[in-house]
């Protein structure tokens, strides 16, 4: 049945999700008959707007029945309810979490994607179409994406597509000297490619010493660079392994214990954190800061796999009230887990 519903989701992740909340109304109807449209829309968080619509499709399906008193399920509808529920049962475990997750750390919205991306590399893939069909559905002409680097934010730009407007992707950080495939530069270039957008570039390293900061600073090209990513009003970006991101960064052994010293878990825009989402170190970098975020309207966090899911959840404790969380089974068992 999982196998079904990753297929599916795959092919058709809006057919699934619509059929899931048509279930839903008719498991709630049937549990709550008679129950008027007002009251059913109160206790599911729909609005009276959709939900008249759905409830019309499911009327014109001889699903339910509306009374003066208000709306019955069919014996049709029982039956299909019967039918279905072994299927949603399945695909209901990751909604779930998905709203646990959403309501625990009060976010705008979480996805969670079936499976283990550590273990199967098509997870990753369905993470990151996933979040740039999401990216793609707020964009518009002039748009400024910024975008970090890593291996999960270069899935998201290979599933992009190309728009009908103009839009502008920016390196939200310098380059960590890692793969340049993984770079954030290389990623805004290829989204850009990828959409038949424009991008500019920040060729500075992402960890510098106090006085190579400050010439940096007086750059013309870093502080255009900066200008734009200040403009961006869209970020994309990932959420990484502590000791690992300090192993990537080659940094000094000091500071591996000071990570250790304090229980680092995650990084993310140059901020290592404990499980508690307090700030245990803080690399000096030319880019986009953690603060920054507070100006963005649209937040997308793309990261999975359980060897993630405590990264992930410490960040959590410090996103930005509008992320949108989009991760994976694995990682999510791991952020609900008390």
């Amino acid at each position: 049945m999982q196998d079904l519903i990753k297929v599916q989701q795959r092919l058709v992740p809006e057919l699934v999700d619509k059929m899931y909340r048509r279930f839903s109304i008719l498991t709630t109807i049937a549990h709550k008959q008679p129950v008027g449209r007002r009251s059913l829309s109160e206790s599911m968080g729909i609005t009276e707007r959709v939900l008249r619509s759905e409830t019309n499709a499911l009327k014109q399906q001889e699903l339910i029945k509306v009374k003066p008193t208000g709306m019955e399920i069919t014996m049709k509808g029982e039956e299909t309810v019967r039918q279905l529920s072994n299927y949603f049962n399945a695909y209901s475990d990751n909604h779930q979490l998905a709203q646990l997750i959403k309501e625990q750390y009060d976010i705008q919205d979480v996805f969670v994607i079936p499976g283990n991306s550590d273990k199967e590399q098509s997870v990753k893939i369905e993470m990151s179409k996933q979040a740039g069909e999401m990216v793609e559905s707020i964009l518009y002409d002039g748009a400024v994406v910024s975008v970090t680097g890593g291996s999960t934010m270069a899935y998201v730009s290979n599933a992009m597509h190309e728009q009908d407007y103009k839009v502008f992707f920016v390196p939200a950080r310098g380059g960590l000297g890692e793969n340049v495939g993984y770079q954030a530069n290389t990623i805004a270039a290829s989204m850009a490619q990828q959409t038949k957008g424009d991008y500019t570039t920040l060729y500075v390293p992402d960890n510098v010493s106090e006085s190579t900061y400050h010439l940096l600073m007086e750059e013309p090209s870093v502080i255009q660079t900066l200008d734009k990513i200040k403009q961006s009003d869209i970020t994309i970006h990932g959420i990484g392994d502590a000791l690992k991101m300090a192993e990537r960064r080659q940094s000094s052994q000091d500071v591996v214990n000071k990570l250790q010293h304090h229980n680092a878990v995650g990084e993310a825009f140059g901020y290592y954190f404990d499980e508690h989402g307090e700030v245990v170190h803080r690399v000096k970098t030319i880019g986009l800061q953690l603060e920054d975020l507070k100006s963005k309207s649209h937040i997308y966090a793309v990261a999975g796999g359980e060897s993630k899911g405590e990264a992930i959840k410490a960040y959590l404790e410090i996103a930005p009230k509008n992320t949108v969380l989009i991760t994976d089974e694995s990682a999510a068992q791991m952020i609900t887990r008390s």
